[in-house]
């Protein structure tokens, strides 16, 4: 699964979606219009829908014995790259956003590929990713881990519903 996407060169940013110092000076860094969020989102759903990526994440939940799993590290590993692609400027504030984006794009096409997903199950996922995130950074995780099994999935999902932008018209 790793790879799934990673170019074989580092390839630059668009023009029209470079970041640049300048941009990044005074803006909240909190704000969804942020252009490294935007531009990361932007790769994504390129990836996703105009590369062909989305056939490849088709086929792998319709072969899968856990798809809740295989789904949360899709997402992750796209948002990764999608974070790579932007030099890692989208602000920390933004990266469980720009992962609840990508883990939503992942599982809508999850479920036209036939995959039935329940709000629990995305929930789910979307812990795996915080978790992984917050284990690679360095940080033991276990108390995370059970911060966040005392919170139910659907209070996780209506948290995630409230901070998910609208679709995004980053073309």
């Amino acid at each position: 699964m790793a790879g799934l996407l990673r170019p074989q060169q580092k390839e630059p940013m668009p023009a029209q979606t470079q970041v640049t110092a300048e941009d990044d000076m005074g803006e909240d860094d909190a704000d969804e219009s942020h252009p490294a969020f935007v531009a990361a989102v932007e790769f994504v759903k390129t990836a996703l829908y105009e590369s062909g990526a989305s056939d490849q994440v088709n086929e792998l939940v319709k072969k899968s014995q856990s798809p809740i799993d295989d789904l949360a590290n899709m997402a992750y590993e796209l948002t990764s790259i999608a974070d790579e692609k932007t030099d890692g400027q989208v602000p920390d504030e933004l990266l469980v956003l720009l992962a609840s984006t990508v883990l939503a794009e992942v599982s809508e096409i999850a479920e036209a590929s036939g995959v039935q997903l329940q709000a629990a199950d995305v929930a789910s996922a979307l812990k795996m990713m915080i978790l992984r995130f917050v284990g690679e950074q360095g940080y033991d995780t276990r108390e995370l881990h059970a911060a966040m099994n005392q919170v139910s999935p659907d209070e996780i999902n209506k948290l995630a519903a409230e901070e998910m932008p609208e679709e995004q018209e980053v073309m």
